[in-house]
């Protein structure tokens, strides 16, 4: 039997597979790795260090060239619908004659693929919750998870099938560091081996709420703590209405006032460089103040053995479970209470290492690549047999 055609799609922004910390481009490489049934097409822009048209395993790669110009006007500043962009993925599109497609957490594309790709259905899936800037009808609208799904459809947005299907992670590469390998790490990133390391691990944005974070362990004795950012700091910027260069700037103040040797900032890596990191910690704390639509950095920290303290907020308390496999905290928690709850989890090291081991279970059995990519092909089956239920027969 032919394996029927799957045309995956997300913004215009990052290649794939990632060549940062892209969290859905690193979902669509993994699992279009992952599919058995089906043959998948993955479009995104160029990649530096692959060609533009290239096939790895089962996965086929187009990258579509855009133009400098094409991507300040409307990828960074108005996020207008990218015609020229859909012109030319609907072209290799039409080539390629899907039986169905795959777009993340691109709404602003549904209507333009819609009237290009007639009779075929979109699957489409959010990691974030964006403006629903679409009339076309979508075959399916998933969520990374329920609170994604419940705020689409709390706007209105109808779909014959709606579901969630969650991030993933590697869980046979990713594994728990041994003792030496987290002295090994820490004496390479210059941590010192006898303190209690909390880890960051994201963009130094103001939604993220990194600055509670630094100020709460402005409140710990660097004595016995250390605390690590990793992620991307945005360069500082001329224009005086960047908020995030503005933000970057008032984050690296705080960092700078703290006592030298107790914070160790490192800068952003390929995501199978970064995933190793996650060795050096006691404790990964994610204090954002959105509401987080899933976190890939939780399960990511939970596979590799670190406990995690993170506050009550969007998809996270869907999977977490407090005192079971992480600790939670309000989402409007003050810097103070913070560093309070550090210094809990710190004073109790046999319920950190408990939480750890059922955190690692809990990953195994729900948030496989492999048990995503499944999710993900019984879903594209419910969705081809919706089509052909509602209109006699496939599209193609």
């Amino acid at each position: 039997m032919t394996a029927r055609r799957v045309l995956i799609l997300s913004q215009a922004v990052h290649p794939i597979p990632p060549e940062k910390g892209a969290a859905v481009e690193q979902w669509i490489d993994a699992v279009a790795h992952k599919l058995d049934r089906w043959d998948p097409l993955v479009i995104s822009v160029p990649h530096s260090a692959r060609p533009d048209s290239e096939r790895s395993g089962t996965v086929r790669y187009e990258r579509v060239r855009i133009g400098s110009l094409y991507t300040r006007l409307f990828r960074k500043l108005t996020r207008l619908d990218p015609w020229p962009y859909l012109d030319r993925v609907s072209a290799l599109a039409k080539r390629f004659k899907p039986d169905l497609i795959h777009l993340h957490n691109a709404p602003e594309f549904v209507d333009g693929l819609a009237s290009r790709m007639r009779g075929v259905p979109i699957v489409l899936h959010m990691h974030n919750t964006w403006p629903p800037r679409f009339s076309s009808r979508v075959a399916a609208l998933i969520g990374c998870s329920r609170y994604v799904v419940d705020w689409y459809c709390g706007r209105g947005i109808h779909s014959p099938i709606v579901d969630v299907l969650p991030n993933g992670v590697d869980t046979k590469r990713l594994s728990p560091a041994d003792s030496a390998q987290r002295a090994d790490l820490k004496a390479e990133h210059g941590i010192p081996s006898d303190r209690f390391t909390i880890l960051y691990v994201g963009r130094m944005t103001e939604e993220k709420g990194p600055d509670r974070l630094v100020e709460a362990f402005s409140l710990l004795d660097p004595e016995r703590f250390h605390l690590v950012l990793l992620g991307e700091w945005r360069a500082r910027s001329k224009s005086a209405g960047d908020k995030r260069a503005a933000f970057a700037e008032y984050l690296s103040g705080l960092v700078e006032r703290l006592q030298k040797g107790s914070v160790t900032v490192l800068g952003l890596f390929p995501p199978d460089v970064a995933q190793k990191l996650y060795g050096l910690a006691d404790l990964l704390v994610i204090p954002s103040r959105f509401e987080e639509p899933f976190s890939m950095v939780a399960i990511e920290a939970m596979v590799s053995g670190v406990p995690v303290l993170a506050v009550r907020r969007g998809g996270m308390p869907e999977y977490m479970r407090h005192g079971q496999n992480a600790l939670l905290m309000d989402g409007d928690s003050s810097p103070e209470a913070i560093a309070s709850e550090v210094e809990s989890a710190a004073a109790n090291p046999g319920r950190l290492k408990e939480m750890a081991v059922e955190a690692r279970r809990m990953v195994e059995s729900r948030f496989s690549w492999e048990e995503v990519a499944s999710q993900t092909q019984a879903l594209y089956e419910r969705v081809l047999e919706s089509s052909v239920n509602s209109s006699g027969k496939l599209s193609n």
